[in-house]
């Protein structure tokens, strides 16, 4: 018989490791609804030329990140690689791509066929929102400041780099520049690479190659082709973040990896994962939710990877609970009776009933390995007088005689 195993890049999640991501879930959605942004959930599978319309056939995601397959009609499906195409989708396909604005975030798992490493699987989970039928630059403030206080609610140190990419004109008139520029390059570039790069030259801008990287530093920036506009908007934008103290760096490079971005793009980076830094990205998106059959609304987003959060941050691991623990079946079954009331009492109190058979001394140690703050031991002595010990598991309580009643009161 074939070994069980998993399939590569896509783990079994337990232990700590699941706890701090889904610490890091329920801080990303705490932070989301306290700025208003409303739950959205999309299917994990869709129609792969959703991602080929949105992301761009030239993107790593197409090329050669994508978990394909067909139905039994032979229809081409592929697990969803990211959220924000799939919520565009959505948005037409519920008719609710209207002029009013809307808010909407999403966590779940994406799908990615990429070599497994240091903070990238093949199946992660991502967080993003989506702020919907704003142009204004205030909307992408908003999702920076989102960005920026779901990382210090995580207590993940990070840096804010942005850059401002224009309208599709704009972009456009960059694309003919840098074809007529690489062109001079073409018998230094592997021949696959520079077709590749004729099809949407932007990528030339952020690439990891260090011959491209030497090729691409003397071309001309893409701020050459802002109109005035456009170069004052992004002034704009800086001076908001100046007046709210929200640290950036501008860097020119930076065009982010999927071609339905327009206007202001960002990353915030963090140094502890290696040379893939990059934590959360996103930018403004103008133009996709037309480009794929709805009415033509600006929009603003970012997504982050959980798993990748969830690798660097540290995790509060005390639950603050009780642990009811005890010494024969009489004083088990009064412990199930407490932890009962104890939870009816209070549905969000951590309690633990040890269904074990450990001495006392094991049982004590169980609770302080599970981050338990309290913990009562209940024997026949405890059962006849009605007096439990209350003992803390911190060095920062004492002991305490209580009665069933005053422990109802106190973990109220």
């Amino acid at each position: 018989m074939k070994e069980l195993k998993t399939i590569r890049g896509m783990p079994d999640l337990y232990g700590l490791e699941v706890q701090a991501i889904s610490f890091v879930e329920k801080t990303c959605e705490k932070v989301f609804r306290s700025f208003n942004f409303k739950e959205f959930r999309t299917p994990i599978l869709e129609n792969k030329s959703l991602f080929e319309r949105s992301v761009g056939d030239t993107s790593d995601i197409i090329q050669k990140e994508m978990y394909e397959l067909q139905d039994r009609k032979g229809e081409n499906l592929c697990l969803r690689p990211e959220g924000t195409a799939g919520l565009v989708r959505a948005l037409i396909t519920n008719g609710l791509d209207d002029l009013e604005i809307k808010k909407y975030f999403y966590i779940g798992p994406m799908f990615r066929y990429e070599r497994p490493q240091k903070g990238r699987k093949r199946q992660f989970v991502q967080a993003g929102i989506e702020l919907i039928g704003d142009d204004s630059i205030n909307a992408d403030v908003e999702i920076l400041q989102v960005a920026k206080i779901v990382l210090e609610q995580l207590s993940i140190p990070s840096e804010l780099e942005i850059n401002f990419i224009g309208d599709i004109e704009c972009i456009e008139n960059f694309r003919d520049y840098l074809r007529d520029y690489l062109q001079q390059y073409k018998d230094q570039i592997e021949e696959k690479l520079y077709f590749r790069l004729l099809r949407n030259p932007i990528r030339a801008l952020d690439s990891k190659d260090e011959k491209i990287k030497d090729i691409i530093k003397d071309a001309r920036p893409i701020s050459d082709f802002f109109t005035e506009e456009q170069k004052t908007r992004f002034e704009d934008i800086k001076s908001l973040l100046d007046s709210l103290e929200i640290n950036y760096k501008v860097n020119p490079n930076l065009v982010r990896g999927l071609d339905y971005y327009t206007g202001l793009v960002f990353e915030f980076t963090n140094n502890n994962l290696g040379a893939q830094n990059a934590i959360l990205g996103g930018g403004r998106y103008d133009n996709l939710i037309a480009d794929l059959g709805g009415n033509k609304i600006p929009a603003t987003g970012f997504a982050l990877g959980v798993d990748r959060l969830a690798e660097i941050v540290v995790t509060n691991l005390d639950n603050s609970g009780i642990f009811l623990g005890s010494l024969d079946s009489k004083s088990k079954a009064y412990a199930q009776k407490l932890g009962f009331k104890l939870r009816s009492n209070n549905p969000t109190l951590n309690v633990e009933t040890y269904l074990g058979n450990a001495n006392l001394n094991k049982q004590l140690k169980k609770a302080d390995s599970f981050g338990f703050k309290f913990v009562i031991i209940i024997g026949q002595e405890e059962l006849n007088s009605g007096v439990f010990k209350l003992k803390s598991l911190s060095n920062t309580a004492e002991d305490q005689d209580m009665t069933e009643k005053e422990l109802l009161e106190k973990f109220s």
